[in-house]
């Protein structure tokens, strides 16, 4: 009997090797802070220390201004040198004031002396970006801090001295425009996921510290995950979507053992297998001194799992802060230009060289009317990211208005797609990055519009956040001895069919019966025989 078959959904952004035919399901839901108000509330924000429970570095981002401590509204740290708090912005804005809470039912000199400092480093955790302004004398209730606009993601309130406590009742922040300007790094992906180890060691050892985005390395601190002295011990964290992980970033323990985190294997991949400990090696840790972060770059690993396996030996893992990042997507791509100046051909834009030293790694068209490049990504993405960089030797200003526009129409060589972003300058050898909120496209387009105009590109990257649900519907055709109406059998057919597409590299696949099978009767012609006789 000969059947039809079925339906495919995939989350995947490989190029499938089967010819179907694709009805594609985009979804959306990525979206730019508004920064017409305070961008700090319910923002992601952590502190040095943490008192107790009730002085939770969250409390200073609630939305509430009460100054009571036991209205559990208030940050509280612990006794300690340079006590701190940050708050991460998400992007990067043109900051110009911060509001403070200071508490009111005792305490209010503590806050004497607390610096605002702002930035889109995390050197120090933070406390060595720019100093926007000092709280000089005590206060009641909230005190507004106006100052010449500082571009930063980070916001840190530090209070320099030996036994200092760090007490806020909430801080706000507040940007010049309504939209980020750019995003200085990519997304770490690894930011508040969800963490398991194989055991964890008593109290401050959580597996859920290594990821909630503060590199403090001193154990009593809260901030570091620790194992208990197994053999084999392990961490792993579930990234949520599947991504294409380039770098992770590892911070080791500072008060002590650094010697623990040597030999650690960075596994990748989709598997839970073996706790996910089989999946592919990505990179091996070597020697790191205390306190410090180490990155490790590798090629391109697809995977949801992102696991640290200690091998081989009994030990206490411990990890104080684990960074994911994805990949550039626009490295696979295909690129064309309205034109080209002599050897600045379109495709130096995304040959991973930023050619801040040999400015010939750029793409360049000739001077003419509406100049554009494009890069065709080769599948649908929702992009969160778009890097631009600038040429280092002169002419900075002529990418001054360019447009970046996002789609999947090839109308007008692409350059009718959305906007993204327009480029209002790009100093001279700086890559600057600008959010596109998850806009879904295949194309990348910049543009500048107008007359006599040149475009040159010394790269352009593209990041996405998550991968986009491709809905592949596949007619098959086959012959069974099984009866394929039986629902038990259609099962055991659906099994062997995925089986065989992870066999070929195609996972994190739902396989579905569209329809229930038919019989299809095939007639034969009889009068035809292979032996030449009729039997």
């Amino acid at each position: 009997m000969r059947y039809l078959l079925s339906s495919i959904d995939t989350l995947t952004d490989s190029r499938m090797a089967i010819r179907v035919i694709l009805l594609l399901t985009l979804f959306t839901g990525l979206c730019v802070a508004d920064s017409k108000e305070n961008l700090a509330l319910n923002a992601v924000v952590v502190q040095s220390s943490l008192y107790n429970a009730d002085g939770d570095a969250e409390h200073a981002v609630d939305g509430k201004r009460d100054t009571n401590w036991e209205q559990h509204s208030c940050t509280h740290t612990l006794v300690e040198f340079n006590p701190w708090l940050r708050i991460d912005l998400g992007n990067v804005y043109s900051i110009r004031k911060v509001a403070l809470t200071n508490r009111g039912d005792c305490c209010k000199e503590r806050i004497r002396g607390a610096q605002i400092r702002i930035g889109n480093k995390l050197e120090n955790n933070g406390n060595n970006n720019e100093l926007a302004a000092t709280v000089l004398t005590v206060f009641d209730g909230t005190k507004t801090f106006e100052f010449e606009p500082v571009n930063g993601r980070y916001v840190n309130i530090v209070l320099p001295g030996n036994d200092e406590i760090l007490t806020l009742c909430e801080v706000e922040v507040f940007a010049e425009e309504d939209k980020p300007l750019y995003i200085c790094v990519p997304r770490n992906l690894a930011l508040g996921g969800k963490a398991v180890q194989s055991t964890t060691y008593p109290e401050l050892g959580a597996a859920q510290n290594a990821v909630d985005g503060n590199r403090q390395s001193i154990y009593a601190r809260g901030s570091c995950s620790v194992t208990n002295g197994d053999r084999d011990s392990w961490w792993r964290v579930d990234l949520g979507d599947v991504y294409r992980v380039t770098r992770v970033s590892i911070t080791n323990r500072g008060d002590c053992c650094e010697k623990r985190i040597e030999g650690i294997q960075i596994r990748i991949g989709n598997s839970l297998e073996n706790n996910g400990n089989n999946n592919e090696l990505a990179a091996t840790v070597g020697a790191m001194p205390l306190g410090d972060t180490k990155t490790f770059e590798f090629k391109p690993i697809k995977g949801q799992y992102v696991n640290l396996f200690l091998p081989g030996r009994n030990e206490y893992l411990t990890l104080c802060e684990v960074e994911v990042y994805s990949g550039n997507v626009a490295v696979d791509g295909a690129t064309t230009q309205s034109s080209t100046f002599t050897g600045w051909f379109a495709e130096k834009a995304i040959d991973s060289n930023r050619g801040l030293q040999q400015n010939t790694a750029c793409s360049s068209t000739l001077n003419e009317i509406n100049p554009w490049w494009r890069l065709d990504l080769r599948n649908v993405y929702e992009i969160s990211e778009v890097v631009v960089t600038n040429r280092n030797d002169c002419c900075a200003e002529q990418i001054n208005g360019a447009e970046i526009r996002i789609g999947n129409t090839l109308e007008n060589n692409g350059n009718n797609n959305p906007i993204c972003a327009v480029i209002r300058a790009i100093p001279a050898g700086e890559s600057y990055r600008y959010s596109c909120g998850g806009m879904e496209g295949r194309y990348v387009n910049l543009i500048i519009p107008g007359d006599m105009k040149t475009l040159t590109l010394c790269e352009v990257e593209v990041y996405r956040e998550v991968p986009v649900l491709k809905r592949s519907f596949v007619k098959m055709q086959f012959n069974s001895r099984v009866d394929l109406t039986d629902p038990s059998v259609r099962e055991h057919v659906l099994k062997k069919l995925g089986s065989a597409l992870a066999d070929g590299g195609l996972t994190n696949v739902t396989l579905r019966w569209s329809q229930t099978p038919k019989r299809v009767i095939q007639k034969v012609n009889a009068s035809k025989s292979h032996c030449g006789n009729g039997k």
